[in-house]
C-alpha cells in the first residue's frame, strides 16, 4: 500500500540545476527589458502558478487575474528588479501574497487565510494536476481522493513539495512556518495519505468481492 505514496514521491519531477540556471538567465534578461525572455518566463510558470492558485479559491478568473497582475508588475518594475537566487520561489511567494490580498478583500466570497489557525480554503482541482503526470495515470483517482481527505494545510505542503519541488526553506517562508514545522507537517501529511490510501484500496477490494 505504501508503494502508491512512494511512487508519488519518488517519481515527482525534480528541478535540475540547469533549469534553475535557465530561470536566472531569463530573469536577468527580463531585468534588461528583453520582452522575449519575459514571454518565456510567463510560459514557464503561468500553468504552475494557476494549478497552485486553484487550491486557494474556486474562482478561476481571480487566479488568472492575479497571475496577470503578478507578471504585469514584474514587467513594469523590470528595471528595479533585484537579482534573486530562486525565480520559482520568488514567483510562488509573490503570487501567494497577491492572491491572499485579493481573497481577503472580499470575505463574502472567499474565506480569509488565517495564519494563526493555519487554515486555507482549497479547491478540489488537484486531480487536474495529477492527470498531467504520466506516472500517476494508474493511481490518479486514488491519490486525488486521498489528497481531498487530508487537511488543507497538509494538502498545500504536498503540492508545494512534490508537485513544485520547492525546498523546505522556501516552503516554510511561503507558508509562514518554521522549517522544522514544515518537516513535521509534511511527515504527518504523508502518514495521513498512506492511511487514507489503505482505506480506499480496502474499500475497492470489498466492492470487488461484492
Amino acid at each position: 500500500m505504501g508503494s502508491t505514496v512512494d511512487l508519488f514521491i519518488s517519481k515527482s519531477p525534480k528541478s535540475s540545476f540547469s533549469s534553475q540556471s535557465d530561470d536566472k538567465v531569463l530573469w536577468l534578461s527580463v531585468r534588461k527589458g528583453n520582452d522575449l525572455a519575459f514571454s518565456n518566463l510567463y510560459q514557464r510558470f503561468s500553468n504552475l502558478l494557476f494549478n497552485y492558485g486553484m487550491h486557494f479559491c474556486y474562482n478561476r478568473e481571480l487566479v488568472k487575474d492575479c497571475i496577470q497582475e503578478l507578471f504585469t508588475n514584474i514587467w513594469n518594475r523590470r528595471e528595479g528588479l533585484s537579482e534573486i537566487d530562486s525565480v520559482k520561489y520568488y514567483l510562488f511567494k509573490s503570487f501567494r501574497n497577491l492572491l491572499i490580498q485579493h481573497i481577503t478583500r472580499d470575505r463574502k466570497l472567499y474565506s480569509e487565510l488565517n495564519e494563526d489557525s493555519q487554515s486555507i480554503e482549497f479547491a478540489s482541482s488537484i486531480e487536474e494536476e495529477l492527470i498531467s503526470q504520466d506516472y500517476l495515470k494508474d493511481n490518479k483517482s486514488k491519490v486525488a481522493n486521498a489528497l481531498a481527505k487530508i487537511s488543507k494545510r497538509q494538502r498545500e505542503i504536498v503540492v508545494l513539495k512534490y508537485f513544485n519541488d520547492l525546498s523546505y526553506a522556501e516552503i516554510s517562508s511561503i507558508m509562514s512556518i518554521t522549517p522544522a514545522s514544515a518537516h513535521n507537517l509534511l511527515s504527518k501529511a504523508l502518514q495521513c495519505l498512506k492511511v487514507v490510501l489503505k482505506a480506499l484500496l480496502f474499500a475497492s477490494y470489498l466492492n470487488y468481492l461484492a
